[in-house]
C-alpha cells in the first residue's frame, strides 16, 4: 500500500535459497533495516541464526527516488524492537499475523548499489 515491497533472499537451514517479498521492511536507523518475520521459530528467523547474511532487492518504477536498489547485510532476530516494528507496519501486514506470533528482524546494511535519476551508485560500510 506504500509502494513496491522489497524481495529478501536468505539461505534456509538445509542450504537451499529462499526469496520472498517482505512488505513490512522499513528503515530502522542509519545503516539499518527492520522487518517482521511471521514465524519466530522457523523460516527466516531460524535460518539467520546460522547464516545471517541476506540480500534485498527493491524496484520502484515511479517517483524521484532510486529506481533499483540491491542491498546486502547481516540479519538477526531482534525481539527488543518488536513493538516499534509492529507499530510502523501497514495494517495489511499486521493483519497477516494478528496474534503477533512473529518477531522483529534487524538487518545491518553492509552495502547498497542502485540506480536513480542521477545514475548508478554504490555505497559500502567502511
Amino acid at each position: 500500500m506504500r509502494g513496491a515491497a522489497l524481495a529478501l533472499a536468505y539461505v534456509r537451514e538445509n542450504g537451499s535459497p529462499s526469496v520472498s517479498f517482505r512488505g513490512s521492511t522499513q528503515v530502522h536507523g542509519p545503516g539499518e533495516l527492520a522487518l517482521w518475520a511471521r514465524k519466530r521459530d522457523s523460516g527466516l528467523a531460524l535460518a539467520i541464526a546460522k547464516e545471517p547474511r541476506v540480500s534485498l532487492v527493491y524496484y520502484g518504477p515511479d517517483g524521484p527516488g532510486p529506481m533499483f536498489l540491491s542491498i546486502e547485510g547481516r540479519a538477526r532476530v531482534a525481539p527488543e524492537i518488536n513493538e516499534e516494528v509492529w507499530t510502523a507496519m501497514i495494517d495489511g501486514e499486521r493483519q497477516q499475523d494478528p496474534e503477533r506470533h512473529g518477531v522483529a528482524v534487524l538487518i545491518e546494511v553492509d552495502s547498497v548499489a542502485g540506480a536513480g535519476a542521477e545514475g548508478y551508485f554504490q555505497q559500502s560500510r567502511s
